[in-house]
């Protein structure tokens, strides 16, 4: 039998907007790109399709959106069939992205990076954006170094390699050759749960398959564990970094 992955039960839950902060922060993220009908845009890790069809509705931009997983593509399909919008969608990883360099004014990437070689998936969102254009990341980041032991605990869940503090990460996208790199927005897992003080922040939307396999509920119970006991020494950031002209 197939060991399930956290991916698997983002998938079969049809999970949206699963990120911190999840549709209105990368409303609010966005938004100060000034996109465009002819802006050509990537959301690399698409899932269910939420962003990109966001994208291409509000801005009318040329957004490609890519997922590895065959589930999340199949109801992003749906999802933008059912929007009326226009979207290409490939399968693909974003350790080796299937587009020609120099492709994307922006490459947009939530809560993906953290789950892959982070050096190689850095290194092909530089090499397929335009010369000036935006990476806008928002990546799990540790609030202090984590320890092997914590590391090891996140690892069971989501099979994590590592996971950077903001210097570190700021100190890999430099290493790849970006420039003009910011944190646009940031705080701790605690800092980014809904609740009644923090009404802006939108919950996920769920579309789950007919059938679930009991053990993804495992993995559910897992990851909510793990939510409340590091929702302070874990975080999230969006980091702005443009490719070098």
């Amino acid at each position: 039998m197939r060991e399930l992955t956290y991916h698997d039960f983002l998938a079969t839950f049809g999970i949206g907007g699963a990120h911190p902060g999840g549709l209105a922060l990368t409303r609010d993220v966005v938004a100060k790109e000034r996109l465009t009908p002819v802006s050509q845009v990537l959301d690399a890790g698409c899932g269910t399709g939420q962003t990109a069809a966001y994208l291409a509705k509000t801005y009318g931009a040329q957004v490609t959106a890519l997922d590895q997983h065959p589930l999340m593509l199949q109801k992003a399909g749906r999802r933008f069939q059912r929007e009326g919008v226009r979207v290409q969608l490939l399968q693909g990883d974003v350790h080796r992205l299937p587009f020609p360099d120099k492709s994307f004014d922006l490459v947009l990437v939530e809560s993906v990076t953290i789950f892959t070689r982070i050096n190689t998936a850095l290194g092909e969102y530089a090499r397929v954006l335009k010369p000036g254009g935006v990476l806008l990341d928002l990546e799990m980041t540790a609030e202090r170094p984590l320890s092997a032991k914590e590391l090891e605990e996140l690892s069971s869940v989501y099979n994590t390699r590592q996971v950077p503090t903001e210097t570190e990460w700021t100190g890999r996208l430099q290493g790849i050759g970006f420039e003009s790199i910011s944190v646009v927005r940031g705080g701790t897992v605690a800092s980014a749960i809904p609740n009644e003080q923090t009404p802006e922040q939108e919950l996920p939307e769920f579309e789950a398959s007919q059938d679930v396999d009991p053990r993804l509920y495992d993995i559910w119970s897992a990851h909510q564990a793990l939510t409340e006991k590091f929702s302070r020494r874990l975080g999230y950031r969006v980091y702005r970094a443009v490719r070098k002209k």
